[in-house]
């Protein structure tokens, strides 16, 4: 048995391992460089003596916010929100837009077309936003970060090119891939 909080759980690290390893900008620029090490090294700098992570380390990691802002960004997994009908006809740019009309948000835009640059809304935008952003990312920053701690992940050589077309469904999944993990010293040391 599969309990739903679980599995949600699963699709969210799969996705996220996902594009860290083969997202070929944050591939480069994360997983092959010494950026690792950064976003490492400011994990253990922050949880230096603490057995566990919480939430409210996040505040002390701004760059491993950034780089799970950016995964969020790049690993859009479900590119169109729940459906919507309108209540009254209405006209929106110049089109007729009849009552009972099925309405489709599409959220890859909310990703790709600011309206504030400044600001990153990876949870939809406007009054019908994720009821479930503030668990998604708690759930995200507390695996991440402690699979980042733990361990090393690595791109195996004999992997070849990544292939970075998402597999289509009601949400988007990556292809299936292997990845090296590794544990760290620092973790042995725990």
């Amino acid at each position: 048995m599969v309990y739903p909080d679980i599995q949600g759980l699963n699709f969210k690290l799969c996705s996220s391992l996902y594009v860290l390893l083969h997202n070929p900008i944050l591939l480069n620029q994360f997983i092959l460089t010494p950026n690792t090490e950064k976003c490492q090294q400011e994990i253990d700098e922050v949880l230096q003596g603490k057995a566990c992570i919480s939430f409210e380390d996040r505040h002390d990691m701004p760059y491993t916010q950034a780089v799970i802002h950016e995964c969020q960004r790049i690993a859009n997994t479900v590119p169109l929100s729940v459906f919507h009908s309108t209540t009254r006809d209405t006209e929106l740019m110049g089109y007729s837009i009849p009552k009972g009309t099925i309405i489709i948000p599409n959220l890859s835009s909310v990703l790709r077309q600011f309206e504030k640059p400044e600001a990153f809304i990876p949870f939809s935008a406007g009054p019908r936003m994720c009821l479930g952003e503030g668990l998604a990312r708690m759930e995200l920053f507390l695996i991440l970060v402690t699979l980042l701690r733990r361990f090393q992940f690595i791109w195996p050589e004999d992997a070849g090119e990544p292939d970075f077309t998402p597999v289509f469904g009601i949400t988007l999944a990556p292809r299936p891939y292997r990845m090296g993990v590794r544990l760290r010293q620092s973790a042995r040391e725990m």
